[in-house]
């Protein structure tokens, strides 16, 4: 598999994965203006998504699905971390450390992927910048 697809893939997969943590993390979320965020957030990640399939198509790979295992474990986790503590501040935490790792990850595919083509590497660059901005407007919510 080429490079372009290979990185679409990775856009595709930590878009996907934002957005349905997002979407279950506005069920727990007990601020109005923490789930007004959260709908802009789930929003972003659904334009990145649907960009990235769509530019995926047209370098002749497809999206693959989320498997069930992952979904399960992502699923569990933010029950389990948000169990005892849905404050907004806590659930700033968990977008923050969220979207931290989708910088990393990205980032890596960005290295990796090198001879990604120049549209690919722009949605993949895009979704970092997004990241960082989620991660500054959650710092808002953070308290001590």
């Amino acid at each position: 598999m080429n490079d372009t697809v290979q990185l679409l893939q990775d856009v595709v997969r930590n878009a996907r994965t934002g957005k349905d943590a997002v979407e279950q993390l506005m069920n727990k979320a007990e601020g109005d203006s923490m789930r007004r965020e959260l709908e802009k957030e789930k929003a972003s990640y659904q334009q990145t998504q649907q960009e990235g399939e769509r530019a995926l198509v047209d370098a002749g790979g497809r999206a693959e699905p989320t498997g069930p295992l992952a979904r399960a474990g992502m699923w569990m986790g933010l029950e389990m971390e948000t169990l005892a503590d849905r404050s907004d501040a806590h659930i700033a935490e968990i977008v923050i450390q969220g979207a931290t790792m989708g910088v990393i990850e990205m980032t890596k595919a960005l290295n990796t992927y090198d001879s990604a083509d120049a549209h690919a590497r722009g949605l993949a660059s895009q979704f970092v910048v997004q990241q960082n901005e989620t991660i500054d407007r959650q710092k808002g919510f953070l308290e001590n």
